[in-house]
């Protein structure tokens, strides 16, 4: 159980323990998981690509501009690669290397929220508030992804906790050097703009006004807006020039519409869904937070007047709004305003330990009825876990019957200190469950789910074969694959270009799904090209398109 008191005067103990967990939850996986299908595979590669032609302005995959989002996440990645490579003396960069910023971007932010939550109600709050946002999946699995979310996520909350050090922290403005702060804030937010584009406006401009409106405060002419906005200005504004100017304006005009613009007005690449989508998802993706969401919302409702909580609702509410009003729709989109949740969330528990009436206007029914929600949960979960484990790994293993026993017992545990109004005894069970489970998870469970790794079964069995030379695939042909394989991989789209290209070409190897196959024998035969079926057929399940698919190797003789 979470000691108050130990959190209250232990700060040295608290930053120790603080440290080790997000250490071991966010660094000692990074390598357990095989590149993902399909935004991480084509992230990665595009920084390869960008390293290897030393063009740090037009980003491609393969011969395609990728010019959906700014360079930023490509800069760091490639910066981290490098570095990497470097320091261990490695001829090429391992794929942990690419997922660092992401991993380092996810650590600072637990502790931002740390300082977030210590500035605006206290020690406890913000503690709690980090290990809330710690054991959440979401921000689990976005710091193992070599993406942009956690690195926006982090730009985001260091420039709410400058704001707000600026509007709750009196003496901020005559400490010696508040306003290099809040000029580094500045910078942060153009380099924010360079990682997803005017998506930082969103999170920011709608705190920023929504706040002043509501709670009277001028702090505007505090965040030095002017200069402020040069300098911003002066980090965002030339590789959008250098783009504009350049050969690639026009895919560059025609991304920004498709990739921002049409996703507001419509429902973009089939990621739609109706509004309370994202509510609805993050009981599972944000839980323990959303644990005690009716609770929190009631609290904070109630307690609007106080400038923390109202300072946090304008840093949530605008924004979830329009995420939910958005008909296109993506997880990932709402990361940034979970550490404002998880900070009102602990806020909210710890006033229920000082004044019992805190929660007195939700009756014994609903907390009977919210008391059950980590059995099911738990128990879902476990179900979950198994079914995965049968369909697409390697069955009930010892590891796997561990995870489930672990989210069962813990999850009844949980329910039980609920149903006794004990939260902060229920929370930390529910915290305890989801750390273990998630690392257990990223450590253990992906070398166990070897159906879903077509990708890997390919590259191993050309690593075991020692087939040094470049491929074109027929087929299958997720990014993942590319990344293993390298830019040079031709992809095909019929078994009609597959044998032009072939008979002309120098590749050695086709890679063909074999819905393909039949086909390309007979046409192969009647084109007189000769070739050489290799003795191992790769089978798995392609979760990108949700089917199970059979691969062969085709030596062209």
């Amino acid at each position: 159980m979470i000691n108050p008191n130990f959190i209250e005067y232990n700060n040295l103990h608290i930053k120790i323990l603080l440290s080790l967990l997000v250490f071991i939850c966010f660094f000692s996986s990074l390598n357990t998981i095989p590149p993902l299908d399909r935004d991480e595979s084509r992230y990665i590669q595009a920084t390869v690509q960008m390293m290897e032609s030393k063009d740090f302005i037009n980003i491609k995959f393969l011969d395609t501009p990728r010019l959906k989002k700014p360079p930023g996440i490509y800069w760091l990645q490639a910066l981290s690669a490098t570095i990497t490579k470097n320091i261990l003396f490695l001829e090429k960069a391992p794929l942990w290397s690419y997922r660092l910023p992401s991993a380092i971007a996810a650590s600072i932010s637990i502790w931002l929220t740390f300082l977030l939550g210590n500035l605006l109600f206290g020690r406890i709050q913000g503690f709690i508030a980090a290990l809330l946002l710690l054991s959440s999946p979401l921000v689990f699995i976005e710091a193992h992804i070599a993406k942009t979310d956690s690195v926006l996520m982090v730009c985001v909350l260091f420039i709410t906790y400058i704001l707000s050090k600026t509007i709750f922290e009196k003496k901020f403005k005559d400490v010696n050097g508040s306003k290099y702060l809040l000029f580094f804030a500045w910078i942060i937010t153009g380099f924010a703009f360079l990682v997803k584009g005017p998506l930082v406006f969103l999170f920011i401009f709608f705190t920023t006004i929504f706040f002043r409106i509501f709670s009277g405060i001028n702090f505007i002419k505090d965040i030095k807006i002017i200069s402020g906005f040069i300098l911003f200005l002066l980090i965002a504004l030339p590789w959008f020039l250098f783009i504009n100017l350049g050969d690639n304006s026009g895919v560059f005009i025609d991304s920004i519409k498709k990739d921002m613009l049409f996703k507001i007005i419509s429902v973009q690449e089939s990621h739609g869904s109706p509004p309370g989508s994202y509510f609805l998802s993050s009981i599972i993706f944000s839980w323990p937070i959303f644990l005690f969401i009716l609770p929190t919302c009631i609290w904070s409702y109630k307690n609007k007047s106080n400038m923390a909580v109202l300072f946090l609702i304008c840093s949530i509410l605008p924004a979830w709004i329009f995420f939910e009003l958005m008909p296109t729709k993506l997880l990932h989109y709402i990361l940034p305003i979970l550490p404002y949740f998880a900070i009102l969330t602990s806020a909210m528990l710890v006033s229920s330990i000082s004044n019992s009436k805190v929660l007195s206007s939700l009756d014994n029914f609903y907390i009977k009825c919210i008391s059950i929600l980590p059995a099911i949960g738990g128990f879902l979960i476990s179900i979950g876990i198994l079914f995965l484990a049968k369909e697409y790994g390697s069955g009930f293993t010892f590891t796997v019957l561990i995870i489930a026993i672990i989210y069962c017992i813990g999850s009844v545990l949980s329910a039980y200190s609920l149903f006794n109004r004990n939260y902060i005894n229920a929370l930390s069970k529910v915290v305890f469950v989801n750390l273990i489970a998630l690392n257990v998870i990223f450590i253990t469970l992906p070398n166990q789910f070897d159906k879903i790794w077509v990708t890997e079964k390919i590259y191993e069995y050309i690593i075991e074969k020692n087939l040094d030379s470049t491929f074109a695939v027929l087929g299958y042909s997720e990014p993942s694959l590319i990344f293993r394989l390298g830019a040079n991989t031709k992809i095909l789209t019929s078994n009609e270009e597959a044998i032009r290209f072939l008979s002309k070409s120098n590749v050695k190897y086709l890679i063909i799904e074999d819905d393909y196959l039949n086909e390309f024998k007979i046409m192969a035969d009647k084109k007189s090209l000769s070739i050489k079926i290799l003795d191992k057929k790769l089978s798995g399940f392609n979760y990108s398109k949700g089917k199970l698919i059979n691969i062969t190797l085709i030596n062209i003789i």
